[in-house]
């Protein structure tokens, strides 16, 4: 349906001024003889054609803002590609590092903790990072070995 469509409200007013013009235009011919009905029907002529002028221009504004937002739209679509793609070589990196994190502390176990992988990941490098927080906490000379250990693991990585 074209019910709420601006530019077939436009066409259905310019089509009711067509048939208002076309009912003026027959009163004409039909033989008026009256001057003053003669004046009558000229302003209703003048003040169409402005009515229709008016909404001609209102037209070309919709239809110029119309072209704006869809240039906006292909471009905002265009950015948002962008940010997908990078995003997704990022998450790509990512993975890689984590592997790489992984397979380097693969034989290094924190306490309480059993050997990383995927699965404990995550809790793995919140530990770790809550250790390194933590350096001038009182660990055990076990704790100072392995801290060490995982220092030297971590500096084979290059990001």
């Amino acid at each position: 349906s074209l019910s709420g469509c601006p530019l077939n409200a436009q066409a259905i007013k310019k089509g009711k001024i067509s048939e208002e013009l076309m009912t003026i235009k027959l009163k004409a011919s039909g033989g008026i003889e009256s001057d003053e009905e003669i004046r009558h029907l000229d302003e209703e002529i003048k003040e169409l054609n402005e009515s229709n002028l008016k909404i001609e221009a209102d037209m070309m504004k919709l239809q110029t803002q119309i072209t704006s937002m869809e240039s906006n739209l292909k471009t905002i679509e265009e950015e948002n590609k962008l940010i997908e793609q990078n995003n997704e070589s990022l998450l790509k990196e990512l993975a890689g590092l984590s592997q790489a994190l992984i397979s380097s502390l693969a034989d290094i176990q924190l306490p309480q903790m059993g050997p990383i992988s995927e699965q404990n990941f995550e809790a793995y490098v919140n530990t770790l990072t809550d250790m390194y927080s933590n350096l001038e906490r009182d660990y055990s000379p076990e704790c100072k070995a392995l801290l060490e250990s995982i220092k030297q693991a971590v500096k084979g990585i290059h990001v």
